[in-house]
């Protein structure tokens, strides 16, 4: 069994890369741990399509494995901080209502409803410095390809879960550049000038974002 590794730079930040070659037919691609993990097929696979396809699959795979580390048996990222958690308990907070939960499955829901308060205020308080006048409505569920998505023909706006495990200046990145298509539906220069003009640093939240830097 032959294998092979080599770098591949995402996002300014550099991964290893271990490619195995196997009696298989087509490429397939794993992420784990900052490695990515390639069975390829042992004839006419160039290292150049390999990295093709890192380019293309690279999105969704860290952001599967970001979501494999953001809570566990014992914790929970909850923005941006590290929270313990057991079978049932009561997570406090030092400014709103402790959330009390009496099993895992109650937390998830009750996490639910705290993080459709949290991203609805924010969307408020963006939505009145951004000078939108009709508000939008407000939809969280779990995505596997997206932070965020803006509907036209409902004027509302779904974030990801796997926001609620983020910094509040993360979220408020996020909510900045769907609230931007509310002025500029794709996403053009003109687009970007109106999310840096609410949001200087987005690019560096957009990084922090893609890597898991909850």
């Amino acid at each position: 069994m032959a294998v092979k590794e080599f770098p591949f730079v995402y996002e300014d930040k550099e991964y290893k890369v271990v490619v195995t070659y196997k009696n298989i037919r087509s490429i397939r691609y794993t992420y784990k741990d900052g490695v990515f993990r390639v069975s390829a097929p042992r004839f006419f696979v160039t290292e150049k399509r390999i990295i093709d396809g890192l380019n293309k699959f690279a999105p969704k795979l860290i952001k599967a494995d970001v979501r494999s580390y953001a809570s566990g048996d014992d914790f929970i990222y909850l923005l941006g901080h590290k929270i313990s958690i057991s079978e049932a308990g009561q997570i406090n907070f030092t400014n709103r209502e402790p959330i009390k939960y009496k099993s895992r499955d109650d937390l998830e829901k009750k996490l639910r409803k705290f993080f459709l308060e949290i991203v609805t205020s924010r969307t408020r308080y963006y939505e009145s410095v951004m000078g939108i006048r009709k508000p939008y409505n407000v939809h969280v569920r779990k995505m596997t390809t997206r932070y965020g998505s803006n509907s036209y023909a409902t004027h509302s706006i779904t974030y990801s879960m796997v926001l609620l495990h983020y910094s509040i200046d993360i979220i408020d990145s996020v909510v900045v550049h769907e609230l931007a298509h509310d002025k500029e539906r794709n996403h053009s220069n003109k687009f970007y000038n109106v999310v840096y003009k609410y949001c200087p640093n987005y690019k560096e939240l957009h990084k922090r974002l893609r890597k898991g830097m909850f």
